[in-house]
């Protein structure tokens, strides 16, 4: 829903080209300790070969926030509550005893991703780049919060997202769809070129 500020992070719904969504994700062990919590939703990146949060929106130059993926779920071995599977990764979780850390990321750069933008973007915007709103998520839902940031939308080369087109959704009640130019609009992206870890030729 558009109408309302609800932002729930990147949702995958097809491969460019509109190839059918597979679902397939990759599996990758956390081995340092995570001092910031991943969201179902979320962007993530890595340091030192292990998945971390973004702490700001990324861009073409590689860094910790260059994103490797969206997070997709988590699972783990607490020394209270035992084996743990979960939709986010509490912050600091191998520090407070947690082993066997194994997170989900659907890392397929040339992925379709649903998100909300933080205001009204119209129709003409398509093909335009912009930046994210990378915010702590919701650990009562266990969802990202991260949106777009509609400020941002220009032509500028190494903002991180690229519009592909808009969410169009009927509404099931007054004000409950999703169409261009809604408050919040909800977008389809794709990452920038050379902003996914595997679409750029650095190693880190």
């Amino acid at each position: 829903m558009s109408q309302v500020a609800s932002p729930y992070g990147f949702r995958v719904t097809k491969y460019v080209g509109d190839t059918p969504f597979s679902s397939g994700m990759h599996t990758y062990s956390v081995t340092v300790n995570n001092p910031t919590a991943m969201f179902f939703g979320d962007p993530v990146g890595l340091i030192n070969g292990s998945p971390a949060a973004l702490t700001a929106t990324p861009t073409t130059t590689l860094s910790a926030n260059s994103p490797q993926g969206i997070f997709m779920g988590a699972s783990w071995q607490d020394p209270i509550r035992g084996f743990v599977n979960s939709q986010y990764l509490p912050a600091n979780t191998l520090n407070n005893g947690g082993t066997k850390i194994q997170v989900k990321i659907f890392d397929y750069p040339w992925a379709v991703m649903a998100v909300q933008a933080d205001g009204s973007v119209p129709l003409n915007k398509i093909g335009l780049n912009a930046s994210l709103n990378i915010n702590p998520g919701s650990i009562a839902t266990g969802d990202s919060v991260v949106s777009v940031n509609t400020a941002s939308i220009a032509v500028t080369a190494t903002l991180a997202v690229r519009i592909y087109d808009f969410v169009y959704t009927a509404a099931p009640a007054p004000g409950a769809g999703s169409q261009p130019g809604d408050p919040f609009t909800d977008l389809l992206v794709i990452w920038n070129f050379g902003v996914h870890r595997f679409l750029n030729s650095g190693g880190q």
